[in-house]
């Protein structure tokens, strides 16, 4: 009877860690790009490339408005704005470590789903 009971009590345990073995890690989790690209059906592959240009170039203008000219459109516009590639590869590092932060997050964010 005592050998029945560790038995059922020992399989109890395994399906329990079972369960927790089996739920996903940060790494093994799907990405669907569907879900952060707006787009009519067919066209994300165009949408992708437009907001490749248009939010890095946009994040530079932003970062050079409010960091370097301190808000004061005086002094942005001493900035030679037709410099389109330096604009834009400064807006590409600020959205890269805003997205990489997001990333970050939501790695540690994992550990408490799991715990």
């Amino acid at each position: 009877m005592r050998v029945n009971g560790n038995i059922s009590s020992a399989k109890s345990f395994q399906k329990r860690n079972n369960k927790k073995r089996r739920s996903e890690s940060f790494a093994q989790k799907e990405v669907d790009i569907k879900a952060y690209i707006f787009a009519p059906e067919g066209y994300e592959t165009f949408m992708f490339i437009v907001y490749f240009i248009t939010i890095p170039y946009l994040a530079g203008l932003g970062f050079l408005y409010l960091f370097i000219a301190k808000g004061d459109f005086s002094n942005f516009l001493n900035f030679k704005i037709s410099s389109f590639f330096v604009i834009w590869a400064i807006g590409y590092e600020v959205v890269a470590a805003i997205l990489l932060t997001l990333i970050i997050n939501s790695f540690i964010k994992s550990f408490k789903s799991v715990a």
